[in-house]
């Protein structure tokens, strides 16, 4: 009988862990197995985060499935491309991006895979790099495994998506946390305004929300413009507390917004912080 679906895994790589979750082919998504695999190291670099990611596409099971890989914030940089009025190639819009991503980061730059998300008229474009060697090894590892790997998308991607009909409407920032990370970013119409991705070091995890509070009060005092709005949409699933389902609450003069992505169906509120950074976009 001829496969029409084939199955999907969708998988997170962080630096002290990757979770895995397996939906079976169908019309309607169905979660048939997930999984944390932790690593225990104290070296957080992709390095030795990878035969985590070997191991666990050892999986029989897997060999029909296509694959989306997930990659925390920790190990992607990015940068706001200001609107230029002039028409430009493949070529230029690389250079020009080398160029900027060099002043921003320095010679480590140079060993980067840059992709460009072009905004609409007028507007910046949101730039992200990934390490090439990081790609590279990743490749690799799938090539060597029964999973045929479709995409790679940052976390900041994943959770824009995830949350895209809320983001598009008006102005306001986005704090997307993950343990050890903070991405935050001015948003008009679903056009990026600014973006700045933090580390927290070791934050407790029940002082994550006013450590986050605290570095977007940081950015908004650095925003040239747009830092006037008062509505803070926090993606960090799992990590809130409060009503099952979360509502908007005022602090100071902000509101904040919790976002958590459409998977009620499929996934308990139990599980969304362990699963959800994975399973969103299923």
């Amino acid at each position: 009988m001829l496969r029409l679906w084939r199955d999907q895994v969708r998988i997170a790589l962080c630096p002290d862990r990757v979770i895995t979750v397996h939906c079976k082919a169908g019309l309607r998504p169905r979660i048939v197995a997930k999984r944390v695999h932790n690593y225990s190291g104290s070296d957080t670099g992709w390095q030795t985060v990878l035969p985590v990611l070997q191991a666990a596409l050892n999986n029989p099971d897997w060999q029909h499935a296509d694959a989306t890989l997930i990659i925390s914030n920790h190990f992607v940089r990015f940068l706001l491309l200001p609107w230029n009025d002039v028409a430009l190639n493949d070529a230029e819009k690389l250079s020009l991006l080398r160029l900027r991503f060099a002043e921003v980061y320095g010679e480590a730059s140079a060993t980067w895979e840059l992709r460009l998300n072009e905004g609409s008229y007028g507007a910046p474009s949101l730039a992200s790099a990934v390490d090439q060697g990081l790609l590279e090894q990743l490749n690799s590892v799938f090539n060597a495994s029964q999973l045929r790997l479709k995409s790679i998308q940052p976390y900041l991607m994943t959770a824009f998506n995830a949350c895209r009909r809320e983001l598009a409407k008006d102005a306001g920032w986005l704090v997307l946390a993950e343990p050890g990370m903070f991405c935050i970013g001015l948003l008009h119409n679903g056009q990026w305004q600014s973006i700045r991705s933090r580390r927290t070091g070791n934050v407790i995890e029940s002082d994550w929300f006013d450590e986050a509070m605290l570095a977007l009060e940081r950015e908004m005092l650095l925003a040239e413009s747009g830092s006037e709005s008062c509505k803070v949409f926090v993606y960090a699933p799992g990590s809130l507390t409060g009503n099952p389902v979360p509502t908007p609450f005022k602090r100071g003069a902000l509101v904040i917004h919790p976002l958590l992505p459409d998977l009620g169906a499929i996934l308990s509120r139990d599980e969304m912080g362990s699963y959800a950074m994975a399973a969103a976009g299923i």
